[in-house]
C-alpha cells in the first residue's frame, strides 16, 4: 500500500477536490481491520509504544480535527482523510513487523520503490521531455490548448502562455510520478540514505569465509547511481542539502566502523560520482551555473513566503509579547485551505500564489494551530534523538542477518499492481503504459542488484535517524510534509528505525492476552470508518455525476439536457462541492452559445446564478478565484447582450461586475490587476473617487512587483494612466453614492 502511493501524484489537485488519494485512505482504513481481525482471532493484542508514537498520533488527529476550520469544507475534509490514513499507517508499520528481519525488509521495499521511480525520472528526462519540448515546437497552439492555456487575445494571456512557453522549453527538471520536481527531490533523500548506509554497515561486517563483499556492494551500486542521478536531475536544492547533511551523519557513524581509508576511499568515489554527473548535466544542458546563481532568489521567494504565513498565523498579534487572539494560532485554517488564506497577506513583491508555505514547520502550524505544531517539534525531536544517540548496533546482535522474509519484499512489488486501481491509472492512455513498463522493468532490476546487500547487513536505526534528518532538511524549504509518498519517507523511517532497536523499549513487542484494547480500537476504527463514508460518499456520488454531465458534454452531438441533469444531481449529492456548479455555469454559456447568443434567452442569466451559487455558504466564501471569474464572465456577457437590455437592467449587470470584482481585490488585496479592473468597472458606473482610489492602488503594486506575469497588462496599465487625471478631476466634482 504504502509503495503504491509512489507512483501517483501525491499532490493535491484543488481544483478536482484533492480527491486523489481517497482510494489509498480507505485501503489503509481496510488494511488496519484486517489487523484487528487477526487480533480478535489470536486473542491477544500485541503492539510498540514510544514517544515519538504519541507525538505523531497527535499530530495526525489534530490536522485531521482541524478541517473543521476549513473555509472550503470539501478540500479540507478530503485532505484530514490523508492525514489520517498517514497515522494509520504509521501505526500499522510500528505494530505489525513481528522480528527485525521483517522491518528490515520493509525498508528494502522503500529503497527498491523509490529507485523505480528514480528510473523512471531519467528516462522522462532524457526521453519524455525532449518529446514534449519538440511537439510544442511544431505545433504551439495545440500544446496549449491541451494543457489549457488561453488562446484569446488578453495581454494577460500573452503573459500566461509566456510563462508556459519558458517553462516546457527552458525546464529540464524532472519530476517522475510527482506533479513538482521538488518533490521528486524530497521523495528520493530517505532511499538514497538508507542505501549508503547499510552498504556503509556490509563494509564493517566481517564476511564468511571464502565470501567477499564486494559483488553484493557494487550492485548495489547500480541503484544508488540511479537515486543519485535523479536526485541531481530534480535540482532540489534543499533535497540535495539534506542527503549533505544525512551523509555527514553517516560520515561521523563510519569514523567508528571502518577504517579511515576506507572511508576516505568511499568519499572520493562518491565526490567523483556526483562530479561526474555535475559535468554530465552541463554538458548536456541539463544543468547549468543558473542552478547556484538562483538559488538565492529561490530563497529570497522562501523568505517572502514565510513573511506573510507568519502574519496569517499571528493575524491581529504580532509577537508574543502581545495576548494572542488569532483563532489561526492556535487551531489553523484546516488542510488544502492555506492558498485561500495566504494570498490576503501575500506580499506585493512574492512570486506566486502558493498553496503551502514551503516550510513543514509552519505548514503544520498554519493548518492546525500551533498544538499541532508542537506535537511536530516532539515526533521529529524525540525520534531523531533515539535513532541517532541509541540507534547503532547492539554488540550481542548476531553478526550476520538470518531472518529474511522475501514475502515483504515481493508484497511491495504488488504496488505496481494496487496504482491501477487505486491510482485508476489506465495503461491504455496517453503514455501510462510505456511508464508502468518502466517501473516494472527497473523494480525488478533493482530488486535483484539490492537484495544481495539486504542479505549481508540490515539498515540501522541510525541510518534510518540519519534518513530522517535528510527528509526534514530538504522539508524546511519545500512542502510534502502533507503528501502521503513523501511523508510516508519521513514517518516510515521513524516507524521501522524504532521497530529496529528491538530489544530496546522503543522497539521491543508487547503482548497482552485481552481483548480489550482490541475492542476499544475496534470502536474506534468503526467510527473512523463510518466518518470516512458519511464524509465521502456524498462527493464519489456528486463526482459520478459531474463525470456522467461531461461525457454528455463531450458526446457527438453535445446531450445538454442529459449533462444538465447529472449537474443538478451533483450539486444536490454533495453541497460542498463547488464543481459541478462551475460545470454547471459552463454548460449553459455553450448551450446559450449553441443557440445564437441572444438576450432573449434567459440562459445567460442561469450563467450569473450558478456563478453566485458556487461562492455561497457551504462552499468556500472566500475564494478569490472564483469572484474574479464571476466578474469576467458577467462582463462578457454584458458585452455581449447589453445594447439589447435597457439601462437599468445594464446598470445591474455593471453592479454585478464591481460587486465581485471588489470582493475579489478584498481578498486578494496585493494584485494589481485585479485593483485595475475594479478602476475601470468603477469607472463605467461614474464612481470615479473608487475608480482614482483602485487605479492609484493598482499602478503603485504594478511598480513593486518584479515579476512579469504579476504585473498590469501593458494596455490597462496606458488606459489607467491615461483615465486617472479624468477620474480624479471627476471625483473632485461630484458625490459618489457607495453601491
Amino acid at each position: 500500500m504504502i509503495a503504491a502511493r509512489a507512483y501517483w501524484p501525491s499532490e493535491p489537485a484543488y481544483k478536482e477536490g484533492a480527491a486523489a488519494g481517497l482510494s489509498w485512505d480507505l485501503a489503509i482504513f481496510l488494511v488496519a481491520a484486517l489487523a484487528l481481525v487477526s487480533s480478535i482471532f489470536a486473542g491477544r493484542f500485541v503492539f510498540r509504544l514510544a514517544v515519538p508514537d504519541a507525538a505523531v498520533a497527535a499530530l495526525m488527529f489534530l490536522v485531521a480535527v482541524s478541517s473543521q476550520r476549513s473555509l472550503d469544507w470539501r478540500i479540507g475534509v478530503n485532505l484530514a482523510w490523508e492525514w489520517a490514513a498517514m497515522g494509520v499507517a504509521y501505526l500499522l508499520l510500528r505494530w505489525l513487523p513481528r522480528t527485525r528481519g521483517e522491518s528490515a525488509a520493509l525498508v528494502l521495499g522503500m529503497v527498491v520503490t523509490a529507485s523505480a521511480v528514480a528510473a523512471y525520472g531519467i528516462y522522462q528526462g532524457v526521453v519524455e521531455i525532449p518529446q514534449i519540448q519538440e511537439q510544442y515546437r511544431r505545433n504551439p497552439e495545440a500544446a496549449r490548448e491541451q494543457i489549457g492555456v488561453s488562446g484569446g487575445s488578453d495581454p494577460a494571456d500573452e503573459v500566461r502562455r509566456q510563462a508556459l512557453e519558458n517553462r516546457v522549453l527552458q525546464s529540464t527538471e524532472v519530476f517522475a510520478t510527482f506533479g513538482l520536481a521538488n518533490s521528486l527531490a524530497g521523495f528520493l533523500v530517505a532511499p538514497l540514505v538508507l542505501l549508503m548506509a547499510t552498504a556503509l554497515e556490509a563494509l564493517a561486517r566481517k564476511p564468511a569465509v571464502g565470501a567477499s563483499r564486494w559483488p553484493a556492494i557494487l550492485g548495489a551500486a547500480i541503484p544508488g547511481l540511479i537515486l543519485l542521478t535523479c536526485l541531481v536531475m530534480a535540482k532540489g536544492l534543499s533535497a540535495w542539502l539534506g542527503l549533505a547533511v544525512a551523509s555527514g551523519l553517516l560520515v561521523l557513524r563510519g569514523l567508528r566502523l571502518v577504517p579511515r581509508r576506507v572511508l576516505m576511499v568511499l568519499g572520493v568515489a562518491g565526490a567523483v560520482a556526483v562530479a561526474g554527473l555535475v559535468v554530465a548535466g552541463v554538458a548536456t544542458r541539463r544543468l547549468d551555473v543558473q542552478i547556484l546563481t538562483q538559488a538565492t532568489r529561490s530563497l529570497r521567494y522562501r523568505f517572502e513566503y514565510w513573511r506573510s504565513t507568519w502574519a496569517m498565523i499571528t493575524e491581529d498579534a504580532p509577537s508574543f509579547g502581545k495576548a494572542i487572539q488569532t483563532g489561526n494560532f492556535w487551531k489553523g485554517v484546516g488542510p488544502g485551505n492555506f492558498g485561500t488564506h495566504y494570498v490576503r497577506y501575500k506580499l506585493p513583491e512574492a512570486s506566486e500564489e502558493i498553496q503551502d508555505p514551503h516550510n513543514l514547520f509552519l505548514d503544520v502550524w498554519s493548518t492546525a494551530g500551533v498544538w499541532a505544531f508542537l506535537a511536530l517539534v516532539a515526533a521529529l525531536g524525540s525520534g531523531i534523538w533515539i535513532l541517532l544517540t541509541r540507534g547503532g548496533q547492539s554488540e550481542d546482535e548476531d553478526a550476520s542477518p538470518t531472518d529474511r522474509p522475501a514475502w515483504l519484499l515481493v508484497a511491495s512489488g504488488l504496488g505496481l499492481v494496487m496504482v491501477l486501481f487505486l491510482g485508476r491509472m489506465n495503461l491504455f492512455m496517453e503514455d501510462l503504459l510505456t511508464r508502468w513498463l518502466v517501473l516494472l522493468v527497473f523494480w525488478v532490476f533493482s530488486a535483484a542488484l539490492l537484495s544481495p546487500l539486504w542479505r549481508l547487513a540490515w539498515p540501522t536505526p541510525y541510518a534510518l535517524g540519519a534518513a530522517m534528518s535528510g527528509v526534514t532538511i530538504a522539508l524546511l524549504t519545500s512542502g510534502g510534509v502533507s503528501f502521503p509518498a513523501i511523508a510516508m519517507m519521513l514517518w516510515g523511517s521513524l516507524a521501522l528505525g524504532l521497530n529496529l532497536r528491538d530489544p530496546a523499549p522503543s522497539g521491543r513487542l508487547h503482548s497482552v492476552e485481552t481483548l480489550i484494547p482490541v475492542g476499544a480500537l475496534s470502536l474506534a476504527w468503526a467510527a473512523l470508518i463510518g466518518g470516512f463514508f458519511g464524509a465521502t460518499l456524498p462527493f464519489w456520488k456528486s463526482e459520478a455525476a459531474v463525470a456522467r454531465a461531461e461525457a454528455a458534454m463531450q458526446s457527438l452531438p453535445p446531450d445538454y439536457d442529459r449533462a444538465e441533469t447529472a449537474y443538478k444531481a451533483a450539486e444536490t449529492a454533495d453541497r460542498y462541492n463547488v464543481r459541478p456548479w462551475l460545470g454547471h455555469a459552463y454548460l449553459q454559456l455553450l448551450a446559450w452559445q449553441s443557440r445564437g447568443s441572444k438576450a432573449a434567452d434567459l440562459r445567460w442569466e442561469t450563467i450569473r446564478i450558478l456563478l453566485e451559487q458556487a461562492v455561497k455558504p457551504p462552499r468556500n466564501p472566500d475564494s478569490w478565484g472564483l469572484y474574479s471569474e464571476r466578474a469576467s464572465t458577467v462582463r462578457d456577457l454584458l458585452r455581449i447582450v447589453g445594447p439589447s437590455l435597457s439601462p437599468r437592467e445594464i446598470l445591474q449587470l455593471q453592479a454585478d461586475v464591481v460587486k465581485a470584482t471588489r470582493v475579489a481585490t478584498r481578498l486578494y488585496p496585493n494584485n494589481p490587476v485585479l485593483h485595475g479592473r475594479l478602476a475601470e468597472a468603477s469607472a463605467e458606473m461614474s464612481m470615479f473617487r473608487d475608480a482614482a482610489d483602485e487605479a492609484n492602488e493598482a499602478i503603485r503594486l504594478d511598480a513593486l512587483t518584479p515579476h512579469a506575469d504579476k504585473k498590469l497588462p501593458d494596455s490597462m496599465r496606458r488606459r489607467l494612466q491615461e483615465n486617472l487625471p479624468k477620474w480624479t478631476e471627476r471625483a473632485a466634482g461630484s458625490p459618489q453614492a457607495p453601491i
